[in-house]
């Protein structure tokens, strides 16, 4: 009965008057559609449950690129806005780009989704467009476009849509992390697109306004909250196909004209497609003289592990040797490699004994000349060279034991 609300009762019915008031009216659904194709000159696809809202769109690439990304298996570049970052049930694919080459063009398919009545259908038009494809290329999308579309399609109960999506994925984030994060300060693909592709965005909505504009537009904001978001996702994925394209250059030698590169993350791409002579020259080529001396023995421990996998023992150890001509904490280290290579792949355990007592004395020289870097990194180094030292020592005179008791077995 109305006379027996009590006061928290009727402020709530005042409050919700108002708000009724006061909040802008979402336009139905159906009108959501006819009027998102109309602003951005989309069609409509029918499919099983419903209806997909896709904005087709073109981009040139320069002709390299196109002519490198057409000598590799056919490929769909995937990206996706989303409502959040999480892959959650609360969260969903709002905006899918899909884009294939064409000639010197990248044709871009955007499946933009109305309203959240529309998610199956828009799911149902996607994966059948990714499906045309034998791969997919991502950036990021290991870790979250294909686990958030797993997620909703499961949501959904789309197994079988879901069972039909590409097996073959190149997921471009670790490559650009291995070549480009150390120099760049960071792998974000905005920060490889102006670091390495010399991509230029006039305008841009930046990736945490994408959710709020979304957001904003299904509470009836005008469609135009989605222009910068679509043109974003554009972008993304031009990006990805120039990204795999120079990806490819750089491992055909294009790394040596790269201005921008970290060397010790493109000789492991290099290795991980079978190129071990352009690795060792990818090293070769770091080493100089001006390359600070912690990423030098990095370098040069990637080389070594080459060279020794060759069989090359002796230009292993002048890799190193080349890096004992100074009296320095760094001399002492690099004398111990010497030793390790002496001992473990030509067994000359007398000869890995002199290079370990050279490393002890350059040690003591550094520190008189002060030369140290300071106390904790000459007592790390003091300490492998003493336990090297005290092993060495203990195998030699047992090898000297044994060969005295054999020259007194055959008197």
């Amino acid at each position: 009965m109305l006379g027996e609300r009590n006061l928290a009762d009727r402020l709530a019915s005042v409050r919700a008057a108002q708000n009724a008031v006061l909040a802008p009216r979402p336009a139905a659904v159906e009108d959501r559609v006819a009027t998102l194709a109309r602003w951005f000159d989309a069609r409509t696809d029918v499919v099983e449950g419903g209806t997909a809202l896709v904005v087709e769109r073109r981009a040139a690439l320069p002709t390299e690129a196109a002519a490198t990304l057409a000598s590799l298996p056919a490929a769909a570049y995937f990206d996706t806005e989303t409502t959040g970052l999480s892959t959650g049930a609360g969260t969903v694919i709002f905006l899918a780009g899909v884009a294939r080459l064409e000639g010197r063009h990248v044709t871009v398919r955007q499946f933009l989704l109305p309203d959240y009545p529309y998610e199956p259908a828009l799911l149902r038009a996607l994966t059948a467009d990714l499906a045309r494809s034998p791969r997919l290329v991502t950036y990021n999308g290991r870790s979250f476009d294909l686990p958030m579309l797993a997620a909703r399609l499961t949501f959904h109960g789309l197994f079988r849509e879901q069972a039909a999506l590409p097996a073959g994925h190149d997921d471009l984030l670790p490559d650009a992390r291995r070549l480009f994060r150390r120099p760049l300060g960071g792998a974000r693909l905005a920060d490889v697109e102006s670091g390495v592709l010399g991509v230029r965005r006039s305008s841009d909505c930046p990736g945490s306004e994408v959710p709020l504009r979304y957001f904003g537009y299904l509470r009836g904001g005008s469609p135009d909250l989605l222009t910068d978001v679509l043109d974003h996702n554009l972008q993304d994925i031009v990006s990805l196909a120039l990204l795999e394209a120079e990806l490819v250059d750089m491992r055909a030698g294009g790394w040596r004209r790269a201005p921008l590169l970290d060397a010790h993350g493109m000789a492991v791409e290099l290795l991980r497609h079978g190129a071990w002579d352009e690795a060792l020259e990818v090293v070769d080529a770091a080493m100089h003289p001006g390359v600070d001396q912690e990423r030098a023995h990095s370098l040069r421990r990637m080389a070594t592990r080459l060279l020794l996998m060759r069989g090359d023992v002796d230009r292993a150890e002048a890799l190193w040797a080349a890096a004992t001509r100074r009296a320095s904490v760094d001399a002492a280290a690099a004398w111990l490699e010497v030793a390790r290579i002496r001992e473990r792949h030509r067994g000359d355990l007398q000869g890995a004994l002199e290079a370990a007592a050279t490393a002890s004395r350059v040690l003591d020289l550094a520190f008189a000349l002060g030369r140290g870097g300071g106390m904790v990194a000459l007592g790390k180094v003091r300490l492998r060279v003493e336990a090297r030292l005290r092993r060495l020592r203990r195998w030699v005179a047992a090898a000297e034991r044994r060969r005295s008791r054999a020259l007194a077995a055959t008197a």
